[in-house]
């Protein structure tokens, strides 16, 4: 089987097909890579070059002429293009033709010939039967086509495979690193998160479960349902709210009515103010919002007023009857100036009065009002507006500015009201409706930041069953000049008592709120004994002759009585001498702290402490401090009965110096 050689059309590059049978197929060079359909080569006519005879020997016509093999040259077009070494073409020697009658075509033929349909057999599957004649030029002489067909194909073979399985092991690997971190860093989070955790009082978690239902039994008492107290319109942030109905609270009906002139020189005092700031009155009011502001310390609160009327008004009518005031024409809002106060007319049912100083600022505040501080934010959130009363006031300002709330001569009243909260209450809110047939208060102390929601309670609960045994001994030194005063004001502590009974406590999410629901006839009986009480206190001398009372339990002797006391254990990543001063200050023993012995184990007095046992023994919050197992046993306390002291140190140095170890358990 004879060879042919087809030059690339784009290459000119020599390509050796084994033979002329696979003529009109596709190949692709083996070296720019082009595809191209394999044709035969026209025919070039071939040219013989002159040999030059040798000097002594000149050609004769009976000496025929003897040139080189023949070798193609290109046409005198193509002479511009580079020219690129063709394979060189074997020398084959010229077969001797023989005659056409000496081939008998009727007999098999001597040299097995395979057939196209066998080589197609052979090669891969693809519809165009593109062939690698780079590699049937190299597969030597003696190499078949089907040889080195089925040879590519197994190689070929290999290299998917080998990629294959190196791929799977590798993503794998890959993937069984990335589950033993996500795992690592999930045990991790676990971990922290467990740490992080407050050791919790399982007794505790009951009584708070309690408050918590507590609670939600107190909102389902209410007798209104309203929105929020609305803080529209206020050019400062309020300090102070008090929302009233007067409407209903000076209403016709026997109840209110009762109520009223049961209070006294407060109902009197009221009813003037609203109509001295209002120009209407009560009766004519749907709704009073009075918002308060603290300014310096020795000056006094300003104070803004939202009226909202029952009935329309004219805008003249306003202008000529109520305010009489001229219009500020360089302001924005329509504002009305009297010689003391600012009016800014909102609708034809709502104004807004303020001092007059505040003119300006009242303009910009219909547009943007200020709103109150967080703490206090926290309530208003919670409060009604559709309840009769209700005042909300930040603790601290209070007591900050009580010369101008309560007066020079109720000095020793503030200080007994801001006593009787205590450093645990930041701000209060106190709301109250008198319905058909119950009086309802309700009182929501929220927290301050060093404290929480627990200690509040407990705090709140104690002080109220004492309170009737203070007024008890308060009263006994009035002398009121009327009998009929004494008497209210001798059954005031007892109403107290009745009130201190009627009041449930429960946790929210941000407060403490307290409940007190009474019978109606309550409501008229406790306003009078409240406001008698309160008046006669202001002419009372107390700094006579008066018998001793405490509000507080007389301390045991000993130490270790002492660390049986009760204590509310509510800690939240406090330090470990802040944990330690506040179990000093509720058993009233000294608790010292031992940093040089801490040191050398290598533990602070910051150590974060984490805990929620509720209200359990000074010595079981002790023993669950030095029980920390991040500790490692290394914290003991050392109780002294003579000087009535506590020390917390660390073993070796208690062992070293022969202290006795107080048993914690």
């Amino acid at each position: 089987m004879s060879s042919v050689t087809i030059p690339c059309p784009k290459c000119t590059a020599g390509l050796k097909l084994p033979g002329p049978e696979y003529l009109g197929r596709k190949g692709k060079c083996p070296k720019c890579q082009h595809r191209f359909i394999l044709e035969e080569p026209d025919e070039v006519e071939l040219q013989l070059a002159e040999q030059p005879a040798p000097p002594n020997r000149k050609p004769t016509p009976e000496t025929p002429m003897v040139g080189t093999s023949p070798r193609w040259i290109p046409d005198a077009d193509q002479a511009a293009d580079p020219v690129f070494p063709a394979a060189p073409l074997p020398q084959i020697p010229q077969p001797v033709v023989p005659a056409a009658d000496a081939f008998d075509f009727d007999q098999p033929s001597p040299i097995p010939i395979p057939s196209l349909a066998s080589i197609e057999s052979t090669l891969p599957n693809n519809s165009t039967h593109e062939l690698d004649f780079a590699a049937a030029a190299t597969g030597g002489a003696d190499a078949s086509v089907v040889s080195r067909v089925r040879s590519r194909r197994k190689k070929s073979r290999k290299g998917p495979i080998v990629l294959g399985i190196g791929t799977a092991l590798f993503v794998a690997s890959m993937a069984g690193l990335w589950y033993q971190q996500d795992q690592k860093a999930k045990a991790d989070a676990a971990r922290q998160l467990t740490e992080q955790q407050p050791k919790q009082n399982p007794e505790w978690e009951q009584e708070k479960q309690e408050a918590s239902v507590a609670n939600d039994d107190g909102k389902l008492l209410s007798p209104t349902s309203g929105k929020q107290i609305p803080l529209d319109y206020m050019p400062f942030v309020p300090q102070m709210v008090f929302h009233i109905r007067p409407a209903e609270v000076w209403s016709r009906d026997r109840r209110h009515q009762e109520f009223v002139s049961l209070a006294l020189n407060l109902n009197t005092w009221m009813q003037a103010k609203i109509v001295e700031v209002t120009t209407f009155e009560p009766q004519e009011i749907e709704e009073l919002t009075f918002g308060g502001t603290f300014l310096s310390r020795t000056s006094e609160p300003e104070v803004v007023v939202v009226v909202r009327l029952k009935e329309a008004q004219t805008a003249s009518e306003l202008q000529l009857k109520r305010f009489k005031g001229q219009i500020r024409a360089d302001l924005d809002a329509e504002i009305f100036e009297s010689q003391t106060h600012a009016y800014m007319l909102i609708d034809e049912k709502t104004f807004v009065v303020a001092p007059v100083a505040l003119a300006t600022d009242l303009a910009e505040a219909k547009t943007f009002s200020r709103q109150p501080s967080v703490d206090l934010e926290v309530l208003v959130e919670s409060s009604d507006r559709t309840r009769e009363m209700t005042l909300m006031f930040d603790l601290e300002n209070i007591d900050t500015h009580r010369e101008f709330i309560f007066g020079t001569a109720m000095q020793d009243f503030a200080d007994s009201f801001v006593t009787w909260f205590g450093n645990e209450v930041q701000t209060v809110s106190w709301s109250f409706h008198l319905n058909d047939d119950a009086l309802y208060m309700e009182t929501l102390l929220h927290p301050r930041n060093d404290s929480s929601k627990y200690k509040v309670q407990r705090r709140v609960t104690g002080q109220l069953a004492e309170l009737p045994g203070r007024l008890r001994e308060a009263v006994r030194f009035m002398n009121p000049g009327n009998l009929g005063y004494r008497t209210m004001i001798g059954r005031f502590p007892a109403m107290m008592k009745a009130t201190a009974l009627g009041t449930s406590s429960g946790i929210d999410e941000n407060f403490v709120r307290l409940v007190t629901y009474l019978p109606d006839n309550a409501a008229g009986n406790l306003a009078a004994g409240a406001l008698l009480t309160w008046d006669e206190s202001t002419r009372t001398d107390f700094n006579g002759p008066r018998p001793v009372t405490t509000t507080e339990p007389r301390m045991p002797d000993t130490v270790a009585d002492r660390l049986k006391l009760p204590i509310l254990v509510d800690f939240r990543r406090e330090p470990l001498q802040g944990a330690l001063a506040y179990i000093s200050s509720e058993i009233k023993t000294p608790i010292t702290i031992n940093g040089d012995a801490l040191k050398l184990s290598g533990l602070t007095q910051n150590m974060a402490q984490t805990y929620d046992l509720g209200e359990v023994s000074a010595l079981k919050a002790i023993d669950a401090i030095i029980g920390n197992p991040d500790y490692k046993g290394a914290l003991v306390i050392v109780v002294d009965e003579a000087t009535k002291s506590i020390q917390l140190t660390t073993r070796p140095v208690a062992e070293g110096a022969g202290l006795p170890i107080y048993d914690t358990k």
